[in-house]
């Protein structure tokens, strides 16, 4: 007897094991069904950063480095006939200098344009050239030793243009590394749309590798079995505050770009 109810106590234990791991397996895949579904304010937001990734990868900048002239002797009248031009870089305390009329360096040297920070919360930004670049740097940071590298700026964040002269660093010593670093005058924002940018120019002059493409993950309702409806009434349309675009704004800098000549 006791053999027999042993056994079937052993039984009836082993069908109540298999039942309880069926029902866990059961319950575990709900979880992970539930822990890939996006919900709609998921959905909106990956669909948002979507949309800002491309409005990034259209945003281009262009850049002028000048040589500063200290030397010029001739008429206010006769500027841009004799080989120079007027700079006024700084808007809140503005210092007007005579620079060079043509660019000794320009977007199309650019290899790679960084954002740095600075410890004392400020920020800087480093332009690194290509190698033909980096010579005509050194060559021109040499012969402006003591002297200032005017720079004028022209960027599109997609919507706007600006063009503005951002900054004139002076030249202490030979720029021997390739790299021209400077605070410019822009807001932070500003800073990071032009940097980004340049490295977009760089991109597309093949002066820079072209970041690898993300692979596009399967859309978290499919995975749980769902529908691709839209996430909400208004997905798709444009999102809202949404800045109107300028028909005349030459967004793409395609036209010739001239510091000396305004926006």
């Amino acid at each position: 007897m006791l053999v027999l109810w042993g056994g079937k106590m052993k039984e009836r234990r082993g069908a109540f094991n298999l039942f309880l791991g069926l029902l866990l397996a059961v319950w575990a895949q709900g979880l992970a069904g539930v822990a890939v579904a996006a919900t709609p304010d998921e959905k909106r937001r990956e669909k948002e950063l979507e949309q800002q990734k491309k409005v990034e990868a259209k945003q281009m900048s262009q850049i002028r480095v000048y040589r500063e002239v200290t030397d010029f002797s001739g008429r206010a009248s006769e500027l841009g006939t004799l080989g120079v031009n007027k700079a006024t870089v700084g808007r809140s305390d503005p210092v007007e200098m005579t620079v060079q009329r043509d660019a000794v360096l320009d977007e199309r040297d650019v290899k790679r344009a960084t954002f740095v920070e600075q410890r004392d919360q400020t920020f800087s930004v480093a332009v690194e050239f290509v190698q033909q670049g980096t010579m005509v740097l050194h060559m021109n940071s040499v012969a402006a030793k003591g002297k200032r590298l005017v720079i004028a700026a022209r960027w599109s964040d997609g919507t706007n243009v600006v063009n503005r002269w951002i900054a004139a660093p002076l030249m202490r010593r030979a720029l021997d590394q390739g790299i021209l670093l400077f605070t410019p005058d822009m807001s932070r924002e500003e800073a990071i749309v032009f940097v980004r940018g340049l490295n977009n120019v760089a991109v597309k002059l093949k002066n820079q590798a072209k970041a690898p493409k993300e692979k596009k993950a399967k859309p978290a309702d499919t995975a749980a079995g769902g529908t691709n409806a839209p996430a909400s009434p208004t997905e798709g349309q444009k999102p809202k505050g949404s800045k109107t675009k300028d028909p005349k704004a030459d967004t793409r800098l395609k036209r010739e770009f001239d510091p000396f000549q305004g926006p």
